[in-house]
């Protein structure tokens, strides 16, 4: 028994120098490989580590002679990794895996390991080899590539969904792509908020909320700004606020941090939306179940998406406004010629018969635009047509047609219904005045009953019936509108209207001193009142002005001869003179304004007119001057003979005013 232990006792001794000859080997041959090398012995006690190995985590083979590798192992549940690594190896099989381990300064770093086991002839394992690699800078790279292909994915899918946006799918389409943001930030809420009335008002208008997290959409609704005075300062500098804890937020936003609290908000992310450099609203990103912090580069990353949506935005909006321009009338945002008679043609079927149209035009506009000016006719439009759109229903279709024209499209509704809807307008324009301006509008009605009608000749229809109302009412309003411009003359100035009754006895005596006929009289008469209606659309202040007029102001008096010369045009009444009163102030020689006229090219009337005028203004007070003699006056006229005045009639109204005029 004896020879037979010591037999066994020298084959054990031989086996293990035999292993740890082999040990040794593989120790040499590792020593100066670049990958980290540990041998432990069967029981996993630390023999031996490479240089590799000391770089990689820290330690000289003394410090750790006789350990267990699970030293090094950093994971959460290192405990269970041991164990389940444990298993597998004891079972002389390989072990790969993946681990986050620690050095001896406690950094730690991703390790791609691999232990092989280390069997005798026998199959015993007598050892184990791990082979470890810092892989961490790999794992970065790969990492960010697969964020990278990630936010592409993302970022295709945002642009998918922004394409061929319109009013019809602006709201799904923006949604998608805050559901889009939202998991990709594995945020809970995403939305958007937009702000209107001056900035004075905010809602929130689109929003996304992830699985299980309540909307908050329908509370957030006509907020006053006034009340987030600190969220909306930082938005307008174009701040981004990034809040990674609701309940640490600074004492001056209070107000925004009770909001974000009665909505359970643990982080927000809030960053400002503005289109052509206006503050349009905000992108608002919550989270609800956890708090985040969001870094520079997510803010960044965020920011790339949001550009997104505010470019569709942009487009959006400018293609509202294009087609808004395209469909609507500037000056009274109504419906123009064009969308009213493709929208004629649209309607034009059976089932809205019958269809009614009604034609409007304002009476007398071109008196206002060319005796108050441009601004008032303006005003006189806009005017009528919120008259117009007041009397009819939302469904009926009212555009600016022409220059003071409207026409009504009017679907379901007989010629009487339609009728009394211009009865309505009718009695809505008698009832306004305002400055001594009154609407006055002539009305045209057709309606198509069958379908075998043209609805272009209803059109037509309706705007003949218009026509023949304006002719019978457009001449008592002109002419009602220009006797209220004398009217109006007069209360600028009292001097203009006593000039204008001297000037009228002065020039009737004068013109039957001549022998003109009745006629001619009347025409005189008409002028001597009329000659300064221009001068309605000269500033009082200059009418009245003192001192002497300035360059400018001159300028603007010579403006007053055209602009009565457009008033009397206006009206068939006062037509008769309206080129006299173009050429009162020309003179003989050709001097005079604002033609230039010479000689006979002047009016007679004119002509009569000018000499009478300037004689009055002579021989009367005037703001800027005192009044001189009859002598003095008729001298002055005889000396400008054949320069001012023609010196033929000039020297017959000086006979005349010597034994005529007391």
């Amino acid at each position: 028994m004896s020879i037979l232990n010591n037999e066994n006792k020298e084959n054990i001794e031989k086996k293990e120098r035999e292993q740890e000859q082999e040990k040794e080997l593989f120790a040499k041959a590792l020593k100066n490989i670049s990958d980290s090398v540990l041998i432990t012995d069967k029981n996993f006690k630390i023999e031996y580590i490479n240089k590799a190995a000391e770089k990689l985590f820290g330690y000289s083979l003394n410090e750790i002679k006789g350990k267990t590798p699970k030293i090094f192992n950093a994971e959460l549940t290192s405990a269970k990794i041991q164990r389940e690594m444990y298993q597998i190896i004891s079972k002389g099989e390989i072990y790969q895996n993946e681990l986050l381990n620690k050095r001896k300064d406690g950094s730690t770093f991703i390790c791609e390991m691999k232990i092989n086991p280390l069997t005798n002839k026998n199959g015993e394992i007598y050892a184990y080899i791990g082979i470890q690699r810092d892989i961490t800078e790999k794992k970065k790279q790969q990492e960010e590539l697969k964020n990278q292909l990630k936010f592409q994915k993302a970022l295709a899918t945002i642009s998918t969904d922004l394409l061929d946006i319109n009013a019809a799918n602006i709201g799904s389409k923006i949604n998608s792509a805050l559901k889009t943001i939202g998991h990709f930030f594995e945020i809970d809420r995403s939305y958007i908020f937009q702000f209107f009335d001056n900035k004075n008002k905010m809602s929130n208008t689109y929003e996304w909320c992830a699985q299980n997290i309540n909307s908050e959409k329908e509370n957030l609704q006509n907020l006053s700004t006034a009340r987030f005075s600190w969220w909306m300062s930082k938005l307008a500098q174009n701040d981004c606020i990034n809040i990674s804890d609701v309940t640490k937020m600074d004492q001056k936003a209070a107000a925004e941090q009770k909001i974000l609290h009665q909505q359970n908000i643990k982080s927000i992310i809030v960053m400002p939306l503005f289109i052509d450099n206006n503050l349009f609203g905000f992108f608002g990103f919550d989270f609800v179940e956890n708090k985040k912090v969001f870094s520079d580069e997510d803010i960044r990353v965020l920011k790339i998406f949001t550009d997104y949506i505010i470019n569709a935005f942009s487009k959006h909006i400018d293609h509202v406004k294009i087609k808004r321009l395209t469909q609507h009338d500037s000056l009274t945002g109504l419906y123009n010629r064009q969308f009213f008679e493709e929208k004629m043609l649209s309607v034009d079927i059976k089932r809205q018969l019958p269809i009614s149209i009604i034609v409007a035009d304002i009476n007398g506009l071109k008196v206002i635009n060319d005796s108050y000016g441009h601004n008032k006719g303006d005003f006189l439009i806009k005017k009528t047509a919120e008259i117009i759109n007041n009397q009819i229903r939302k469904t009926d279709i009212l555009a600016r047609y022409g220059g003071g024209e409207f026409a009504v499209l009017l679907p379901h509704t007989d010629q009487k219904a339609a009728e009394k809807i211009v009865n309505r307008i009718k009695n809505r324009t008698k009832k306004y005045s305002n400055n001594q301006l009154t609407i006055s509008v002539s009305f045209g009605t057709a309606t198509k009953n069958s379908v075998d009608q043209d609805i272009n000749k209803i059109l037509k229809l309706a705007d003949d019936k218009m026509y023949q109302n304006k002719l019978s009412e457009s001449k008592s309003v002109k002419n009602k509108i220009v006797k209220s411009l004398i009217s109006t003359l007069e209360v600028k100035s009292n001097e203009t209207k006593e000039h204008t009754l001297r000037m009228t006895k002065l020039s009737v005596s004068f013109g039957d001193y001549l022998g003109l006929s009745n006629s001619e009289l009347n025409r005189l008469s008409l002028l001597s009142t009329l000659h300064d209606i221009g001068k309605i659309t000269i500033d009082n202040k200059i009418l009245k002005k003192a001192d002497k007029l300035t360059e400018s102001e001159w300028k603007m008096i010579k403006k007053h001869p055209k602009a009565g010369y457009n008033i009397a045009k206006s009206s068939e009444e006062f037509e008769l003179v309206a080129e006299e009163i173009y050429s009162h102030h020309e003179k003989w020689d050709g001097s005079g304004y604002p033609r230039g006229l010479k000689e006979k090219e002047i009016p007679f009337l004119a002509r009569i007119i000018s000499l009478v005028d300037a004689y009055d203004v002579m021989t009367s007070d005037r703001p800027y001057k005192k009044s001189i003699s009859r002598k003095k006056a008729l001298a002055e006229i005889e000396n400008c003979a054949g320069s001012q005045f023609d010196p033929n009639l000039a020297a017959k109204f000086i006979s005349f005013v010597k034994k005529e005029v007391k």
